[in-house]
Parts: C-alpha cells; sequence; structure tokens
C-alpha cells in the first residue's frame, strides 16, 4: 500500500469539505456587516424624524399663542377706537378706563394681567359683557401718555417662563405675578409689547 499517495488522497479531502464552511462563515460575516449597516440608517432616520415632529409640534404652540394673541388684540382695539370715537376715554386707574355713550350707557374697560374686560351697564343693569382674553403671561395696563391722550400698552409673555400651552391670561388668577411674568434682567431686552393710542381725559 503506497502510504504517501494515501495521505495525499486524503489531505485533498479535508480541504475540500473545508472549502464549503469557509464560504458560509463568509456570508454569515458580510450578512452581519449589512445589518449593522442597516440599523445605523434606521437609527439616523428615527432620530432625525424625532427631532422634526418635535420642531413641527413647537412651531405649532408657537402658531396657536400668536393667533391668540392677534385675534384678541384685533377685535379690542376696534371695540376700543368705536368707543373711544363715541366719547373720550376717562382715566380712572392703571387698571380701568370709563365713558359714558350718547345712549347715556356707561361703559368699563377693566385690565387684569392678561384679560380685558368691557362691560356697559344701563341703569345699573349689565347690558353687554365682553372679554378679550391674551396668551398667559400677557399683561394690559392703562396708562396717560400725554393730556387728552390715553394708552393701552398689551405685553407679551416673558421668554424665562414655559407657559402650558392650554393656559391663557385668564388662568391661574391668583398666581403671584412675579412667577406669570418675572422681572427681565437690564442685560436682556425686554419683551415686546403693543401699545393702542386713544382720545382720553385723565381724572
Amino acid at each position: 500500500m503506497n502510504t504517501p499517495a494515501l495521505w495525499h488522497r486524503l489531505g485533498q479531502q479535508s480541504i475540500h469539505r473545508r472549502q464549503p464552511g469557509s464560504r458560509i462563515c463568509g456570508r454569515a460575516g458580510s450578512m452581519l456587516h449589512y445589518v449593522l449597516i442597516y440599523m445605523t440608517v434606521a437609527s439616523a432616520l428615527l432620530t432625525v424624524g424625532g427631532v422634526v415632529l418635535h420642531t413641527i409640534l413647537k412651531a405649532d404652540t408657537s402658531d396657536r399663542r400668536e393667533s391668540l394673541f392677534l385675534s384678541s388684540l384685533l377685535r379690542a382695539e376696534k371695540q376700543l377706537r368705536s368707543d373711544s370715537h363715541e366719547s373720550g376715554m376717562t382715566f380712572e386707574s392703571t387698571s380701568q378706563l370709563s365713558l359714558v355713550t350718547s345712549q347715556q350707557t356707561k361703559v368699563i374697560w377693566s385690565a387684569e394681567r392678561g384679560v380685558l374686560s368691557r362691560t356697559e351697564t344701563r341703569n345699573d343693569q349689565v347690558v353687554v359683557a365682553e372679554r378679550y382674553i391674551f396668551p398667559a403671561g400677557s399683561l394690559v395696563s392703562f396708562e396717560v401718555e400725554a393730556p387728552e391722550v390715553v394708552l393701552i400698552r398689551i405685553t407679551e409673555p416673558s421668554a424665562f417662563v414655559k407657559y402650558s400651552s392650554l393656559s391663557n391670561g385668564s388662568t391661574d388668577p391668583n398666581k403671584p405675578i412675579e412667577q406669570v411674568s418675572p422681572a427681565t434682567p437690564r442685560s436682556v431686552a425686554p419683551p415686546n409689547s403693543v401699545e393702542i393710542r386713544l382720545k382720553g381725559a385723565a381724572s
């Protein structure tokens, strides 16, 4: 029996038997690389999607707040100017204005933080009651700017406070003003404000 030839044949058979296994291992290693790439791409897409969704929700909340502010401002200005044209405003205090119409109806405008109220009375009976509600953190105040001129100032919410998306100027009326609208540091620009000037008279 030729021993060298026998060992040569056995070696060739072992080589041929190992080759299929090596191919399987190569395919398995390539598949692992593909899975890692897919997972990386998927996680990146999920992260980008989460950031975009958060931005959309934040922008939607901001749009609702701006819409409420502008809607209340336009309605209040229209009614204020209508009352002012009929009869000059009388400054009562920083939170109250009054006037008497030609029909002898008394109109009281009152400001309480982010709410502007208008009450129309005749013979001590309330005829009309309206409220103009601004976003949470807004401030409404009255002052005399010059003789015969009454100023209504509506200040936007502070940037240092995070307000609930469901809250408005009438939410938590008993909450301290320092928490609702804290003082702005000198190094920071104050919140924006809108001013309405009407013909009036200080009392």
